[in-house]
């Protein structure tokens, strides 16, 4: 991540592209494949970044994060966030782990295990055809995510 702000800083232009990607739930049939059955959020990505920020239609006041694990490009890590009050602290935020996830890049999804919920989530890691341009509405307080 802080290798991404340093590349923005460098270059002095950051795009202003959001991509929007489905999250849905979905079963698996006899032969493993997923079939989508009901749109239970959006995730938005900015371009050149590499955490989504997740909205999700039941918990529509919270932000949800997904993060790539550090060492291993398959997994995710779903996280919150909350300020530090602290005026004298050296971080801005308390980040916590309430889930994680899996790359299926075969079904073209980030499976989601949350920690207290039952069922996986799934998140298309290929955005919406109509999501890819510079008119795409920026999601609410997303320019805070990073």
């Amino acid at each position: 991540m802080e290798k991404q702000v340093n590349t923005i800083a460098t270059n002095g232009n950051e795009s202003n592209q959001y991509f929007r990607f489905q999250v849905f739930q979905a079963i698996k049939d006899i032969s493993g494949k997923l079939k989508k059955t009901k749109s239970v959020g959006m995730a938005y990505l900015k371009d050149g970044q590499n955490i989504f920020s997740l909205r999700l239609w039941m918990f529509s006041w919270d932000r949800y994060y997904i993060l790539p694990h550090k060492n291993d490009p398959s997994k995710y890590l779903v996280m919150t966030r909350e300020p530090n009050k602290s005026p004298k602290a050296r971080t801005k935020y308390f980040w916590n782990i309430v889930g994680s996830g899996t790359v299926d890049s075969i079904q073209g999804v980030i499976e989601l295990e949350f920690d207290l919920l039952s069922k996986p989530i799934y998140v298309n890691i290929h955005p919406e055809p109509s999501a890819h341009a510079n008119d795409l509405p920026e999601p609410e307080s997303f320019d805070q995510a990073a």
